[in-house]
């Protein structure tokens, strides 16, 4: 009971020894509680996976059909150039879009269905079926590659997804029609390609915390160049889900080059004409 006695009453012994105890205490008081924090912490930073922020994402943002009308500006050093466009999709895999303005794009459309996207030029009439080293190209000029307009599949697909930390950063919302930034925390997902063949090896992806809603996302090549950066906002909810209604991304191979797409409109879980999904339609 010595131990007992010396632990109680420190004091009364010679200050070598008090110095002895104070430390074995302190090292209890750090076994006891310190590990009851580290324990804490890891509970913590496995609450949510990776790969489960990625499902609720997908969950959030894919609706059974979409009606929207958008606005495309694409900057290119002090040129700007706007394009409108016309939108209906059905899930994730297929979807159609006709361009109604300027007058040179004007009933330009695009049909995609699963892995397969064709493009209507009105101007020679034809019909063209994007594929091969033609899906990396600049569609309609912007910074978006036609691929990264027809990828439709899950992310969980093709990527292993791993959550590497939490960050704020700065999103805009509408509030009574105007815009305003707010500081949201986000999970900072690490999603890796499990496939060969992508053209994106590495994504950081920037998910908020509360709404499960993108708002940030790095590209990059195997050789872990960036490639290409996009941002979200203007977050809207619909019905128990939110969007966001605008987008920007960054070519960085395209020297002061962005673009940016305003949903002006958006209608989901509509009735669609499954017409809209068909070759005919983009002759019509």
């Amino acid at each position: 009971m010595k131990y007992s006695k010396e632990i109680q009453n420190p004091k009364s012994l010679p200050a070598g020894r008090q110095g002895k105890i104070k430390t074995r205490n302190y090292l209890l008081i750090l076994t006891l509680f310190g590990f009851g924090i580290l324990s804490l912490g890891f509970s913590y930073a496995y609450a949510i996976t990776g790969e489960e922020i990625i499902k609720r994402v997908d969950a959030n943002m894919t609706f059974k059909t979409a009606r929207t009308e958008s606005k495309m500006v694409i900057h290119v050093d002090n040129d700007v150039r706007e394009k409108t466009m016309l939108s209906y999709d059905k899930g994730r895999d297929t979807g159609y879009a006709e361009f109604l303005s300027p007058a040179r794009d004007k009933g330009v459309k695009y049909l995609k269905i699963e892995d397969n996207m064709w493009m209507y030029l009105p101007s020679v009439d034809k019909i063209i079926k994007i594929s091969g080293a033609m899906l990396r190209q600049s569609m309609m000029g912007s910074d978006f590659s036609y691929e990264d307009a027809l990828e439709s599949t899950k992310l969980l697909e093709k990527y292993s997804a791993n959550l590497v930390s939490e960050e704020t950063v700065p999103v805009t919302f509408k509030e009574e029609g105007k815009l305003v930034t707010k500081q949201r925390l986000c999970y900072v997902v690490d999603l890796v390609a499990k496939v060969k063949e992508i053209t994106y090896y590495r994504r950081m992806v920037w998910v908020d915390k509360t709404l499960f809603v993108p708002v940030k996302e790095d590209l990059f090549a195997m050789s872990g160049k960036k490639l290409k950066e996009m941002t979200m906002g203007d977050i809207l909810k619909f019905g128990s889900r939110y969007y966001p209604m605008y987008m920007t991304m960054s070519n960085l191979l395209r020297q002061n080059s962005r673009t940016e797409m305003y949903t002006t409109k958006a209608q989901f879980d509509i009735p669609v004409d499954p017409a809209f999904f068909t070759q005919a339609k983009l002759t019509k």
